[in-house]
């Protein structure tokens, strides 16, 4: 399995779930602090696992990557901590918004 179709099918597609679900109660101000939590994880992330792969921790096999890189890093790997950031943020804002309204 290429990593953009483990991306798409178990990051992406749950994050289409999330945001069909939920779309009534998602609103740009309720969705910023995703945005900073963004920023926070791509300013941790890139560095750590760019010098873990130029070191050879970890690697990447070239036949199931789009062969883009930004430094060591394929392109799937940033898409997957963008991605799986929202994913989680999404779950949750609506495990939050729905433990504050309590039982129905």
């Amino acid at each position: 399995m290429t990593y953009a179709r483990f991306i798409g099918l178990f990051v992406a597609l749950p994050i289409v779930f999330l945001a069909v679900r939920y779309r009534k109660t998602l609103t740009a101000r309720g969705l910023a602090p995703l945005g900073l939590l963004l920023v926070v994880v791509y300013a941790a992330t890139s560095p750590w696992d760019n010098l873990a792969v130029k070191w050879g921790l970890w690697g990447f096999a070239p036949e199931r990557i789009w062969g883009i890189k930004l430094g060591y890093l394929p392109l799937e790997e940033y898409l997957f901590f963008g991605l799986q950031t929202v994913l989680v943020g999404l779950w949750a804002r609506a495990r939050l918004t729905r433990a504050l309204e309590g039982p129905p």
